[in-house]
């Protein structure tokens, strides 16, 4: 019994030393304003690629509507289904230029407060920095994109082939129904890799999954809190809907920051408590400075 409480102590000790470093409130205060900021042009880019693919609006605002809140749903729907449906080449350009600045921008923001979470020193190299977080949303659009495409094009290969094998049509009908274990997988997978790659830390993937997962429950149940917290609200702020719905999206990307900082202090006391503690990554400039 000593020693359980003694692993418990040492466990909240270390991880209260992380979730300080990580600096909580104002990393998420950046993470939103540059969340903010990426959201429209990565609807243009989205609105203008889709199409392409095959994939109707109605995939993209039903995959929307799993992970938002929604009042958030509800505000940014109609933006959604215009770019969806009337997109161009010159909103593409423009949405792909501002989407690269302020997610690459929120990357870089976040790089550096999870490096202060895992307690290593910050890459002194701003190019390194801006590659990496490039990478970052190259990842991120084909996790993203790999898993629309499938779903959206999915079910149209499904009823295809359907007359030719004739197998059950129930089997398309569960296919489209499942949103929210893809919505789950696609947000998961994509954490991981942000909690693996964006560090400049050495870290292991066990120990990158156990974070992720955890932030990926607790948005998803996010989502669902502000979507109870509309109904329950809807009535008394009907006059003032969109500015409600934009406070309510600023609440809840903030809220989103926190929970995906908690995931990365969550990584960085996994690893110190199983390997005692965390090594800065090294890099080929690293050896050459040393030289």
């Amino acid at each position: 019994m000593q020693a359980w409480k003694r692993q418990l102590r040492r466990t909240l000790k270390v991880y209260w030393y992380h979730f300080n470093q990580a600096r909580l409130s104002s990393s998420a205060a950046e993470l939103a304003y540059y969340s903010l900021l990426s959201i429209f042009p990565a609807i243009l880019i989205v609105g203008n690629v889709l199409p392409m693919l095959g994939v109707n609006a109605k995939t993209v605002l039903g995959y929307l509507q799993t992970g938002i809140p929604t009042s958030v749903y509800k505000l940014i729907e109609p933006v959604i289904t215009d770019f969806l449906q009337h997109g161009s080449g010159g909103m593409l350009t423009t949405g792909l230029i501002v989407a690269i600045w302020s997610t690459s921008s929120g990357v870089a923001a976040f790089q550096r407060n999870v490096n202060h979470a895992y307690g290593v020193a910050e890459d002194l190299n701003p190019i390194w920095n801006r590659v990496i977080s490039f990478i970052w949303i190259i990842i991120a659009l084909m996790v993203v994109f790999g898993l629309v495409f499938l779903y959206g094009i999915g079910e149209q290969i499904l009823q295809g082939l359907q007359p030719i094998f004739d197998f059950n049509v129930e089997y398309i009908h569960r296919f489209a129904a499942y949103r929210y274990p893809v919505a789950f997988i696609g947000l998961f997978t994509a954490l991981t890799l942000l909690y693996y790659f964006v560090p400049n830390a050495k870290v292991r993937w066990r120990y990158v999954m156990i974070g992720a997962l955890v932030a990926t429950v607790l948005m998803m149940a996010l989502a669902r809190i502000f979507s109870y917290y509309n109904v329950l609200t809807s009535t008394q702020l009907s006059s003032y809907r969109t500015i409600s719905g934009f406070i309510l999206m600023m609440i809840w990307l903030d809220f989103s920051g926190m929970i995906i900082m908690i995931g990365a202090t969550i990584n960085a006391t996994t690893q110190v408590l199983i390997e005692g503690g965390i090594q800065q990554r090294r890099y080929l400039w690293d050896f050459l400075n040393q030289k």
